[in-house]
């Protein structure tokens, strides 16, 4: 991890993209604590609202549902993010970057967050250590890991999410983060 690793063209990336908004981070969110029933602005129905997220994924990931809902079409279980495909200039650049900072690091899954605040949480999916760092333009925003304060900015951290209570603390700013880890056992 000696070599000096460019960040920009990942931020000039992310700053012009529309990172979705997800509430399948229950766990890192506090939606799944904090749920409350509603109308939802997005759908115009009732259904839970709480904490949705800008957070995308790209690698492997966990599929919850077959295409549409259709139970006759065949699902796996963890399969190619279509992220991968849909945003192939965001995926090459997070794999360069991961690739400067540790090329023997192992992982099959990355997360994307945007000014996601995550509360005190363990990573439910994590099968091994995690590598972590932050970017953009912001102050603050350090991850606190086992009651430890570590700034991530342009700084990765490798540590077990799964085993190791985090969060991150308050930021002024566009913060961005991304996370490599594996879904798979190896």
């Amino acid at each position: 991890m000696c070599k000096k690793v460019d960040y920009d063209k990942l931020t000039l990336l992310v700053e012009n993209f529309n990172c979705p908004k997800t509430s399948n981070r229950v766990n890192a969110s506090g939606l799944k604590c904090l749920t409350q029933w509603g109308k939802s602005k997005d759908l115009n129905r009732w259904d839970r609202v709480g904490y949705r997220v800008q957070s995308i994924n790209f690698g492997l990931v966990r599929k919850k549902f077959n295409i549409n809902g259709n139970i006759n079409y065949p699902c796996k279980p963890i399969d190619q993010s279509a992220n991968n495909l849909k945003y192939p200039e965001i995926y090459t650049e997070l794999k360069r970057i991961i690739n400067d900072i540790d090329p023997q690091f192992e992982y099959d899954s990355i997360t994307l967050n945007k000014n996601f605040k995550c509360r005190p949480h363990y990573d439910k999916a994590n099968r091994s250590p995690s590598l972590i760092f932050s970017f953009g333009k912001f102050l603050g925003g350090e991850l606190v890991v086992n009651d430890c304060e570590f700034d991530i900015y342009h700084r990765p951290l490798i540590f077990n999410g799964g085993n190791s209570l985090h969060y991150t603390l308050e930021w002024i700013g566009e913060r961005y983060s991304a996370v490599f880890y594996k879904l798979l056992k190896t």
